[in-house]
């Protein structure tokens, strides 16, 4: 969130929007929201911004590709490894003919299929073999490949690495190339963070005890008012104690340009942060398109001991900040300090993601609010919504189920990545709805509706999540905090950035439980399942969730009321309440 926010506060659309509209559709003077007109006294026009599926191949083609396992090495690390994909795809890659020669004792080559793709992995412009004589099943993602960081010197400037790959003949060829970051060790006391390309989770290290492992941490908070937290300085304490791990701190301005911060009372809290390990979220939602502030902000904040990373543009897309605005900010930004990954939140469905996000973050948000709010007629314009006009607060809203409207965010940004081959992929975070009772909603969310919309992002994807806003309400914030206290577990951020979420099948009786959602992540002889019911009623008989792998008991309850045996290859109880939430570790066989 939410710059939305601003459509309500006069003088604002002017800077954000409407001086911005040139490069969209809008006619001259009309305001607009996602490129959409949505005051009565303007027409429907197509928006335009729309990505659409590219066309497919009518022939199957090798999508080989490869990127850094991490965003970034330092000059401390000794190894690093190469995730290479090779799959096949009708939508992008060189063309793939299942069959290849496989030379004989007696001389003759014999047909058989292409199963193998064989490659050497070097760095461009030295020619030094990083990896030599590997191969990777075709039609698979995510092999991992190690070498030696020992030739590569620690410098700013990334290097350049190609992967050749052929098929056993080396009748069918394929490139690949990448970036790869090896940076000079920090001495400036600052922090670094890494970016996981595989699993998507953030890493950091203990600096309170000196430590110089890498650890996974699963950002878990909420956006912070600045004029509640700089009110008083144990703030920061109860949100620590709270069990938040992180503060998005919401800068205080609000036109662009405007620096946001008291800087000597902003360094009180910062020093406060560093001694608590309260990790630091920077936004520069009203500056980032400043490059003087821009430079000023992260050349006084990058050395700091709890930066986790940079927030540039609050919904540019809802606001239509011009297409090269993110871009621009993250390359400044990568400039002034390559230690730290870069986010942003989009508000709208399909509004030219691409240009702001392609090159314009690492990270990239969503906030679908779907709780107590018309997504079909604005209560606050009184207009229509729809795919080309209106702002009724969440854009395209439209699913029979609104929480699906959630988890069909974050598959469609995925779906965005995967049209446009995005390499390395994007992390996908969530911004909870932790607020209500004003403009487009008529009410706070419950406690229950807060622990879906927290865990069905988790089943799709999200790698953190961060609320919108605090102080929030005081139940919400009690299962908030509970959330936390879950979630920021060694073991369960563990299951979440070091592994992928799987899709499984809630059943009542004999057939499928459309209004369930349930994931399980598999790691180290263990497996965390979570399922969500997005139902407002009880479901009655026996709820069955099938299983992979060979699960063995209920090694530990970590959400809800337990109930649920192991049998069969599934989980298994008694009934499901409405908006029920169960998160179980299993133990594997």
């Amino acid at each position: 969130m939410t710059a939305m926010l601003s459509l309500l506060v006069p003088g604002v659309i002017s800077l954000l929007g409407i001086g911005a509209q040139a490069a969209f559709n809008a006619p001259p003077g009309v305001q607009i929201w996602c490129g959409k007109a949505y005051r009565p006294e303007n027409a429907s026009f197509n928006p335009g911004g729309w990505l659409d599926a590219p066309a497919s191949s009518p022939n199957p083609l090798l999508n080989v590709k490869i990127y850094p396992r991490m965003n970034l090495y330092t000059a401390d690390d000794q190894t690093g490894s190469f995730i290479v994909d090779a799959a096949i795809s009708n939508i992008h890659g060189a063309p793939y003919y299942n069959t290849t020669g496989s030379l004989q004792n007696d001389g003759s080559v014999s047909s058989e299929s292409f199963s193998t793709l064989y490659f050497d992995i070097s760095d461009a412009d030295s020619g030094n073999t990083l990896v030599s004589g590997a191969n990777v099943t075709v039609n698979s993602t995510g092999s991992e490949f190690s070498f030696s960081l020992s030739n590569l010197t620690a410098r700013t400037n990334p290097y350049n690495i190609v992967l050749y790959g052929a098929s056993q003949d080396g009748n069918q060829t394929y490139t690949a190339t990448t970036q790869l970051h090896r940076l000079p060790s920090r001495t400036d006391g600052g922090s670094v963070t890494k970016l996981d390309y595989l699993y998507g989770g953030l890493m950091v290290q203990n600096y309170l005890a000196n430590s110089t492992t890498w650890s996974p941490i699963f950002p878990y908070s909420y956006y912070v008012s600045w004029d509640w937290l700089s009110a008083n300085l144990s703030n920061l304490d109860a949100l620590k104690s709270d069990g938040y791990n992180i503060v998005h701190l919401i800068p205080g301005g609000s036109t662009a340009g405007e620096y946001a911060f008291n800087i000597t009372l902003l360094d009180q809290f910062l020093d406060r942060m560093d001694t608590l390990e309260l990790w630091l979220m920077y936004d520069m939602r009203w500056t980032y398109q400043n490059q003087s502030a821009v430079a000023e902000q992260v050349n006084r904040i990058k050395t700091r001991k709890s930066l986790l990373l940079w927030y540039t543009g609050d919904e540019p897309d809802g606001n239509g900040d011009p297409l090269n605005a993110t871009s621009i900010a993250y390359s400044q930004i990568k400039s002034l300090d390559p230690y730290h990954p870069v986010s942003l939140c989009l508000n709208c469905y399909n509004f030219h993601y691409q240009s702001y996000t392609a090159t314009g973050t690492d990270i990239v948000m969503e906030d679908v609010y779907p709780i107590a709010v018309n997504t079909s007629y604005s209560t606050v314009y009184g207009t229509v919504c729809n795919t080309t006009y209106g702002c009724c607060g969440c854009d395209d809203c439209h699913l029979a189920t609104p929480f699906r409207d959630i988890s069909d965010r974050l598959e469609q940004l995925r779906a965005y990545d995967r049209w446009l081959d995005t390499t390395p992929p994007k992390t996908y975070w969530g911004v909870p709805q932790g607020f209500g009772a004003s403009q487009f909603w008529t009410r706070d969310p419950t406690p229950a509706e807060e622990a879906v919309m927290d865990v069905l992002r988790l089943n799709h994807g999200a790698k953190a999540l961060v609320a919108w806003t605090f102080p929030t309400q005081p139940d919400l914030e009690g299962v908030t905090s509970r959330m936390a206290g879950v979630l920021t577990q060694e073991e369960v951020t563990g299951f979440l950035l070091g592994a992928q979420p799987t899709a499984v099948v809630v059943s009542a009786g004999n057939g499928t439980l459309e209004n369930a959602d349930a994931a399980v992540w598999v790691r180290g002889g263990r497996m965390l399942v979570s399922i969500v019911s997005l139902d407002y009623e009880d479901v009655g008989g026996t709820i069955r969730v099938s299983l992979p792998g060979n699960a063995s008991a209920v090694s530990s309850v970590l959400w809800g009321n337990g109930g649920w045996t192991v049998s069969g290859g599934a989980l298994t109880k008694s009934g499901l309440s409405g908006l029920e939430v169960d998160m179980l570790v299993l133990d594997l066989s």
